[in-house]
């Protein structure tokens, strides 16, 4: 499953640690607020299993609407089952998966962006590092030291926003903003540096929020 699967997981782990639900709109648990927020068609119920699916389900819908994106400055609606989205719904979804280099380059770069948007309010304590651990399950030991390693090291988001390729900006965005409470001045400061330097607007970055059902931070 690679860094695909890895990536639902980190961030189902993330958004429990850091209370992230409690900020956004829904009810049902936290995987099913999420799939239906952003789309997905798989129901939380109970277990932990079902709530990844449900999240990463709504996640991949997401991934696919905003790719591209920010090339005319607006939401696409691209849909396709071989692209990052789509690869890790199917991944949730218990089938094996083939993912090229580059789409595992983006998972990386996915799980970067919302590991350093979760350090936003100062770190990602020992407790935080605990439950998303206790989230991500059965990857390998490679991704399991990548995700550590990240939750350790400083926040550079200056050397995230230059990682960032043409195309992928608002899904960077996105990841980031499901890492934050939005509760504190520091996480607004750093989304909207993070908007900037991603060049996404005001008005499309309004508009991920509106679709997470989180608060707005320019109108």
């Amino acid at each position: 499953m690679g860094l695909l699967g890895t990536l639902g997981k980190v961030a189902m782990g993330v958004m429990i640690a850091k209370g992230v639900g409690n900020a956004m709109g829904g009810s049902g648990g936290l995987g099913g607020m999420l799939g239906g927020l952003l789309g997905g068609d798989k129901q939380s119920g109970g277990n932990s299993n079902q709530q990844s699916g449900g999240l990463a389900g709504g996640l991949g819908g997401l991934l696919n609407s905003l790719s591209g994106g920010s090339q005319n400055n607006k939401i696409s609606t691209a849909d396709d089952s071989n692209n990052l989205g789509g690869l890790l719904n199917s991944a949730f979804a218990g089938e094996e998966v083939t993912s090229t280099p580059e789409q595992e380059e983006q998972a990386k770069l996915l799980l970067r962006a919302m590991i350093s948007a979760a350090k936003a309010d100062g770190s990602i304590d020992a407790d935080e590092q605990k439950k998303i651990t206790e989230h991500i399950g059965d990857i390998t030991p490679e991704d399991i030291e990548f995700v550590k390693s990240e939750m350790q090291a400083p926040v550079d988001i200056e050397a995230l926003i230059a990682s960032v390729p043409s195309g992928m900006e608002q899904q960077v965005y996105m990841m980031s903003l499901l890492a934050i409470n939005l509760d504190s001045k520091s996480e607004a400061l750093y989304l909207d540096k993070l908007a900037k330097g991603l060049n996404v607007s005001n008005e499309v970055a309004d508009s991920i929020h509106e679709k997470l059902g989180a608060a707005k931070l320019y109108s």
